[in-house]
């Protein structure tokens, strides 16, 4: 047996040692329960966050002002057993470098995990990483744990969970307060009743077969947006805990239909998920909608490869993954988790509903299908400040299809002959701007600026230089009128066919 204590001012020195005996006094009575219980039940005992059983490490973070402790229990066979590492108390202005300087560096326990440790290989982060994580995320707890308006708070051993490593038992709880405000035999029973409640079977439960509404790719929409009516708080209380995601879970559809014969979910908190397995065709579908969305005059960005994950969506409810590394999903994660109020836009259903048939019609034809993703991505490019892949976007619907469309217009009128079609076509488009000039098919204005942003997108290219934002801004709205053009005749040639 051996007990450290790692610090040297603080609480008492009595108050450590207190602390010690209790926790070796619980360690003692666990194992010598555990002999008493049936060898089913010891045999749990390992699947379990409260496990004691030899050999046993304990380490204890010691926070004050308020009160908490942060504890590990692990399963190492190169350190002695009953071996207790106590840091602090230490005032939790100073915790944070403590933690760093002090018990990272120093503590036996964490070197020997890290050395020892192997966390699952989905994860990808390293031993000390995992550890790091592990401390960060029970901090964050314990600041909501202590809430200054919620009134005096009662002790409360509030979470256990085990650290993300496949070949070692490493446990971490979480102490509203101190251990000390617990009885070493309550600590006992209630470790024994997890024991046993995980030891027993669970009753067969008949195979119970559930509609799958879609299977295939989702994210959210962004920026965020709020489908349907804005929830009201009812309350000065609850406008004090108001985040939407608290008042409508995420599983809380909006909007069912279909879409390109694939059915198509958009949830209250603008997740959107489309039932195609296929995830580059998944990604094209999505897009092809939010393009239609920024038509209409909803300003969302472009979705990314990175931001999909696979969605699952049955009658009773929904299963999402989503990856670390997408800014759109973090965001979505933190205001659900961390209770970040979030400013939404509020669109209705029958917005949503009629946005997604217009998609559909307009993105039938594979010219307006590419100009409006074209467009799409050009706005994503500003919105992010990135102006020069913003100005080359654009100037692609520009060049190759709004000013070529309307020079094949002009020498079409001229000729009927395939060769001369085919070298008026090739001229370069500074002298096809010239010349639609010249005829008054471009008139000054319009074409003083296509020369503008002609010039600015060559010195994009040619010299690498940052275009103006005013010329970029103005090419965009531009832009955005030719796009408007082309959906309107396409419109006006299909309603004869609805």
């Amino acid at each position: 047996m051996c007990a450290t204590n790692s610090t040297k001012n603080g609480i008492n020195q009595s108050k450590v040692r207190e602390l010690q005996k209790q926790l070796l006094d619980l360690i003692a009575q666990f194992r010598q329960k555990l002999e008493e219980l049936p060898i089913e039940e010891q045999k749990a005992v390992s699947r379990t966050l409260s496990d004691f059983s030899k050999p046993c490490q304990i380490l204890v973070i010691w926070g004050e002002n308020p009160e908490f402790q942060i504890m590990l229990i692990t399963h190492l066979d190169n350190i002695e057993d009953k071996t207790i590492e106590i840091y602090g108390s230490i005032q939790n202005t100073k915790l944070i470098d403590y933690i760093e300087e002090k018990v990272l560096r120093d503590s036996k326990i964490i070197h020997q995990i890290i050395t020892q440790g192997k966390v699952f290989s989905s994860l990808r982060v390293s031993a000390k990483e995992e550890i790091e994580s592990y401390f960060a995320r029970a901090l964050k707890g314990i600041q909501r744990l202590y809430n200054p308006l919620a009134g005096p708070f009662k002790p409360l051993i509030n979470g256990k969970s085990r650290l993300n490593f496949e070949n070692i038992y490493v446990v971490g709880w979480t102490i509203r307060g101190s251990l000390l405000n617990f009885g070493v035999e309550e600590i006992t029973n209630n470790c024994l009743n997890e024991i046993s409640s995980i030891a027993k079977p669970s009753p067969p439960s008949p195979p119970k077969k559930e509609r799958v509404v879609l299977e295939g790719f989702g994210t959210w929409i962004y920026p965020p947006i709020w489908i349907g009516e804005t929830p009201r708080p009812k309350s000065f209380k609850e406008r004090m805990t108001w985040p939407l995601s608290i008042l409508f879970p995420p599983q809380d559809r909006a909007v069912t239909e279909n879409y390109k014969g694939r059915p198509l979910v958009l949830m209250r908190d603008g997740y959107i998920a489309i039932g195609e397995k296929d995830k580059k065709k998944a990604l094209e579908l999505l897009n092809e909608l939010m393009s239609t969305f920024l038509l209409r005059g909803i300003n969302v960005n472009a979705i990314r490869e990175i931001d999909l994950g696979e969605a699952k969506l049955t009658e009773s409810g929904a299963t999402f993954s989503w990856s670390p590394y997408s800014s759109r999903a973090q965001l979505a994660y933190k205001r659900t988790f961390d209770f970040i109020p979030i400013e939404k836009r509020t669109i209705s259903e029958e917005n949503i509903s009629k946005t997604i048939k217009l998609a559909e019609i307009l993105t039938s034809n594979e010219k307006i299908k590419t100009i409006l993703l074209l467009f799409l991505e050009t706005h994503t490019y500003f919105t992010n400040t990135e102006f020069k892949q913003a100005l080359i976007m654009a100037w692609i619907i520009l060049e190759e299809f709004y000013i070529k469309d309307l020079w094949f217009s002009q020498i079409s009128k001229i000729t009927s002959n395939k060769d001369r079609l085919s070298k008026l076509g090739s001229w370069k488009v500074d002298k096809q701007l010239e010349a639609l000039n010249i005829a008054h098919v471009l008139q000054n204005d319009e074409y003083d600026l296509l020369m503008k942003i002609k010039d600015a997108r060559n010195d994009v290219v040619h010299e690498g230089k940052e275009p103006p934002k005013e010329i970029v801004e103005k090419c965009l709205n531009h832009v955005f009128k030719v796009v408007q053009k082309y959906v309107g005749e396409h419109i006006g040639r299909a309603i004869p066919k609805l």
